[in-house]
């Protein structure tokens, strides 16, 4: 009979297989997420102190689309008119790359922008899809770091910590470690904690998240607690410690209602109890995929318990639905099993096609390309 594995971080790639009907289980999770003048007389004439450089994107076309500035503007999120703000972006790039000390803290001032602001802008640049304003998007968050705005170096770290460009940034670093040694900020001792995690340093990573949610540095009323927590169980289950990995992740789903402690604590339930299936469901509603694709396996054990085996696609009820949405969401191991379902009762073209799609899913694609070259020779 199918068991439904334990779940593993999801930064964590891999697989775990259910026997003896090559179903899988779900990993662990992984570890698993701001005065008018004329533009054109600005660009041509930048203030004094300013030198003109080369592009390499037209200014024009690296500005976000004035929709995104009136929306924002509309709900209140951002300070200053959007013709404002682009007269800001336009003048920024006439000047970026200049050596002069202080001309972006000199920029902000003429222009009344605060970091705050530039942060913001930079957050709704990141949103668009040229190269142009994604390469501005980047400029304008490290100089929001640089002059101080602590979110702006969050979103700099963070992004790096998801591509593992982090070498990439030793000055924000240095600002991240200021902001939890000598500030206390909690949200900043949980990435520093993200940070020392990726670098493979856990004894230093779980000092930073228990500092993040225990008096007297830190406590759980702030964003990202639940994180903390949920890193702290992480470590803890890695170490063998069930107990102190339970304690901290039954903080972070009953007091903080995170989805990912949810999901990791019904990994310490007894299999196929009533507490671990309602907190995967609690884990699914807040769309956790990975909980999807548990309970999707928990509906297969349910089948293989019945006299009667499934002939059609139907018959798979709820195991089906749960493996197929999540497969949707890109989801390897589900397709996989939207694989052997669809193989199961006959429909050998639509089983190819599920193993297709997984063979472009990260951390299933060797399994996804053996099986289909496998299932391919046995019907040829």
């Amino acid at each position: 009979m199918s068991t439904v594995r334990g779940a593993r971080p999801l930064i964590e790639k891999g697989c775990l297989l259910l026997r003896p009907r090559d179903f899988h289980a779900t990993p662990f999770i992984r570890a698993r997420p701001a005065p008018k003048r004329s533009p054109k007389v600005r660009a041509t004439n930048p203030p004094a102190g300013g030198l003109r450089i080369k592009r390499t994107y037209e200014y024009e076309e690296s500005l976000p689309p004035i929709a995104l500035l009136n929306a924002a503007r509309k709900s209140g999120a951002l300070a200053v008119e959007p013709d404002q703000a682009l007269e800001f972006l336009r003048e920024y790039q006439a000047l970026a790359g200049k050596s002069n000390a202080g001309w972006k803290q000199r920029l902000c001032d003429e222009h009344d922008i605060l970091p705050s602001t530039m942060a913001l802008l930079a957050g709704i640049l990141k949103r668009c899809h040229s190269g142009g304003q994604k390469a501005l998007a980047k400029s304008v968050m490290l100089a929001a770091s640089r002059l101080g705005e602590k979110a702006a170096t969050f979103d700099i770290i963070s992004e790096a910590l998801r591509v593992g460009t982090l070498y990439e940034y030793r000055a924000p670093l240095e600002r991240l470690g200021t902001l939890a040694k000598k500030d206390n900020d909690p949200q900043a001792m949980t990435l520093l904690g993200k940070v020392l995690m990726a670098e493979r340093r856990e004894n230093e990573a779980l000092d930073w998240f228990r500092r993040a949610t225990r008096e007297p540095t830190g406590g759980l009323d702030f964003d990202g607690a639940g994180e903390a927590l949920v890193s702290e169980g992480r470590i803890l289950s890695q170490r063998n410690d069930r107990n102190g990995a339970k304690a901290a992740f039954e903080k972070a789903a009953l007091e903080l209602d995170d989805p990912s402690a949810y999901f990791y604590l019904a990994q310490l339930q007894e299999h196929r109890s009533s507490n671990q299936q309602v907190y995967l469901l609690k884990a699914a509603s807040s769309g956790v995929v990975e909980a999807w694709h548990n309970l999707g396996a928990l509906e297969l054990e349910k089948l293989n318990t019945q006299e009667r085996k499934p002939t059609s696609l139907d018959d798979y009820g709820m195991a089906r639905e749960w493996f197929q949405v999540a497969a949707a969401e890109g989801f390897g191991l589900s397709m996989i099993n939207m694989a052997i379902i669809c193989k199961a009762v006959g429909q050998m073209d639509e089983a190819l096609k599920w193993l297709e799609k997984a063979g472009g899913a990260e951390g299933v694609r060797s399994e996804a390309i053996a099986l289909k070259r496998q299932w391919e020779a046995s019907v040829s």
